[in-house]
């Protein structure tokens, strides 16, 4: 009995490390946007500290009142914003996600924003990161109160509020 066992275990290990590894899926905008490995350089070699200040300018210019900012670990920030604006205005939960090399955000993570924008009553959610969306979290955000923005489009929206430079600016606050 105990020898089967561990013919069994060791089978086990040697059939693991003979697979193959597979690479993670690639999404339609990841084969859409002309990058090899999904993302831009320069937005590849963020830090932490750089892409949440990145993100508070680009909150600021767009006209949202930034309330509180918490960075959660390694890779992620969570920043609450209001609009101002009358009508139009309201309370917004922005979650940002610094992706290492080819991975991309999850629907599990879409998901759980969306579950946050709701449990707090907030008016929209937004979605920030360096990377791409799965598939999957494209479609699990379409029918909800949340934006996502991937590494191109962030990196769009830093050139359209003339943020670009501080991409490669060595000192920032």
């Amino acid at each position: 009995m105990f020898l089967t066992v561990a013919i069994a275990v060791v089978l086990g290990f040697l059939v693991i490390m003979a697979m193959k590894r597979v690479p993670a899926p690639v999404s339609q905008e990841q084969r859409e946007s002309g990058f090899s490995n999904g993302r831009d350089p320069l937005l590849a070699s963020l830090s932490i500290d750089r892409f949440e200040w990145l993100c508070r300018r680009l909150l600021v210019a767009i006209g949202l009142d930034i309330e509180h900012t918490t960075t959660a670990g390694t890779h992620q920030i969570e920043i609450t914003a209001v609009n101002p604006a009358p009508i139009i205005g309201g309370q917004y939960l922005v979650h940002g996600e610094l992706l290492p090399s080819g991975e991309v955000i999850a629907a599990v993570q879409v998901l759980a924003l969306l579950d946050a924008v709701k449990g707090e009553g907030v008016s929209k959610g937004v979605f920030i990161t360096n990377g791409f969306f799965s598939d999957e979290a494209s479609q699990a955000a379409a029918g909800g109160p949340i934006e996502l923005i991937n590494g191109v489009r962030f990196q769009e929206l830093l050139q359209r509020y003339e943020l670009t430079p501080l991409l490669t600016k060595e000192s920032y606050p």
